[in-house]
């Protein structure tokens, strides 16, 4: 029902919400109404909305963090929900992986999250009540190849995410590792990737190919939408998986059962790995 979220919530702030799963969680929270304050490495790339708060965000300049920490979360008005969405891909070997992009793998993907969320959490938990999203990926439990930091940087916000909610325990806020699979997104397409490594390398190319192909034929960012909405009618802290069904419910359920060897094997063959 419309408006559903609009009874237990008033402002809500969604990083990275100029594309894919970030601007379809800003839209349905607006569409809630909502008062939504939404991030984005450029505001040109933010959408002029009513009730909307664009706000310019680059989680791998420091600057840009300590700006956004000081007069948005310390001196901006309470936040009902916070939404850590904001990232992307690297795609390359491990042993040519970029420096810079090493750091802001872990700064956007990780530590930028920890920081909004203790600014955020902080003042949540004064107030006894409030919602913390962390946007992790099934790529915590099951790695895509020659995305390395992406996987330990996912891997880490969901291990964050667990020990919060150990914390958070009586104090009125919930916190969820939310855990998408693959949606049909410009995800790949604004991959960071040099195309000329793959030249030559079949392995290297073969799982691209293979990644192209498995985000291109995702669900649509509805589904995912779907999924926060009914999460945050009545929010429990703990892990909330969406996306196809094999990424969602079969493979964590087969990984409780099977060895992590046979796991790996599995995720080996996909990806043409030897």
């Amino acid at each position: 029902m419309k408006n559903s979220l609009k009874k237990k919530y008033g402002r809500a702030l969604v990083t990275g919400a100029s594309a894919g799963l970030g601007e379809g969680f800003a839209s349905m929270l607006l569409e809630e109404g909502l008062e939504v304050w939404g991030t984005s490495r450029k505001l040109a790339h933010l959408s002029e909305r009513e009730n909307f708060h664009p706000v310019e965000l680059d989680l791998c300049n420091a600057d840009s963090l300590d700006n956004f920490l000081n007069n948005v979360l310390r001196k901006g008005p309470p936040f009902d929900i916070v939404i850590n969405n904001a990232g992307y891909g690297a795609f390359y070997p491990f042993e040519k992986f970029p420096n810079d992009e090493i750091g802001c793998q872990i700064d956007v993907l990780l530590t930028g999250p920890i920081k909004v969320c203790r600014e955020a959490y902080a003042s949540m938990r004064l107030r006894g009540q409030g919602v913390l999203v962390n946007v992790s990926s099934v790529a915590a439990e099951f790695p895509l190849p020659y995305m390395s930091l992406y996987n330990t940087a996912k891997s880490g916000l969901s291990g964050f995410s667990r020990s919060l909610i150990l914390e958070s325990c009586g104090s009125g806020v919930t916190v969820i590792d939310f855990q998408p699979g693959d949606f049909l997104t410009a995800f790949n397409s604004a991959m960071k990737r040099d195309p000329d490594l793959e030249e030559g390398n079949a392995e290297l190319s073969t799982a691209w190919n293979a990644i192209e192909k498995m985000l291109n034929n995702g669900p649509p960012v509805e589904m995912a939408v779907w999924k926060l909405r009914k999460t945050l009618q009545r929010p429990r802290s703990g892990t909330v998986r969406t996306g196809r069904i094999f990424q969602a419910v079969l493979a964590p359920f087969a990984s409780r059962l099977l060895p992590r060897n046979a796991i790996f094997w599995s995720i080996r063959r996909y990806f043409g790995l030897r």
